[in-house]
């Protein structure tokens, strides 16, 4: 039997997502607490990866079982077993042809930027603190470059290793809550520190450093090196990954 596992987790404390050899990760703490539970050798398979430091609400993986539990013996159980920032929030179970990558049809990631002068001590770990005012419908207007089925060489890291780097983005756009701004991104893909090199570019438009349509001009000419840093890894969540 094959069983789809809703993930939420708190990366700080962790090497991403990606099992690694003397290393915490995400994957190994769920396959070790699957493992205790089933008693027997279980390994998951996640819809993405995610990098250290970076969180996830609703993140998916799968796994194998002959064992037959109840689904609140499974999220009981593995709550039970697994540390505090990692949680169980749903288990079902899905047909032999799903898969959890292949399956999947689209993936939304957001942004969390803490943009105040004052510094923040209980969202250190969960948000990129700007004190700068930025110019959120600059930004917007950048974001809005990305929509649709563009190239994007230009923000991807130089151990990106996917074979194209043409992704269609469904919806990206930015909006402010209090003292914080979002962005959010709905994409078929991503590659890697895709989403943090677009809000590192996207804050050099929001401080004025360089214009909405240099944004575009960066993105038509597939060089990473016209790009603005990568924004730091505690801002970005997995927020949605969807199958229909």
């Amino acid at each position: 039997m094959q069983y789809k596992l809703c993930v939420e987790y708190d990366g700080t404390n962790y090497f991403g997502w990606q099992k690694q050899k003397n290393r915490e990760t995400i994957q190994s703490k769920i396959e070790e607490a699957l493992s205790k539970l089933l008693k027997e050798s279980v390994r998951v398979l996640g819809a993405g990866r995610t990098d250290a430091g970076v969180h996830a609400i609703n993140q998916y993986c799968a796994f194998r079982t002959e064992k037959n539990l109840p689904d609140s013996a499974f999220i009981f159980g593995l709550n039970h077993l697994l540390p505090e920032d990692i949680r169980i929030k749903k288990v079902e179970r899905v047909s032999d042809d799903f898969h959890i990558i292949l399956s999947a049809k689209r993936k939304t990631y957001i942004y969390r930027i803490l943009n105040r002068f004052e510094p923040t001590a209980l969202e250190r770990n969960r948000c990129w603190h700007i004190y700068g005012r930025l110019n959120l419908d600059a930004m917007n207007e950048a974001a809005g470059h990305v929509i649709g089925r563009k190239d994007f060489k230009a923000f991807r890291s130089s151990i990106c290793a996917r074979l194209t780097t043409v992704r269609t983005v469904y919806e990206s756009y930015w909006i402010r809550e209090g003292d914080f701004i979002i962005y959010y991104i709905t994409a078929d893909g991503f590659l890697h520190n895709m989403v943090r090199i677009l809000v590192g570019t996207m804050v050099d438009v929001g401080i004025g450093k360089i214009r909405p349509e240099d944004f575009q001009k960066i993105l038509e000419s597939g060089d990473r090196k016209k790009a603005g840093k990568t924004a730091p890894p505690q801002g970005l969540y997995l927020y949605e990954v969807f199958y229909r």
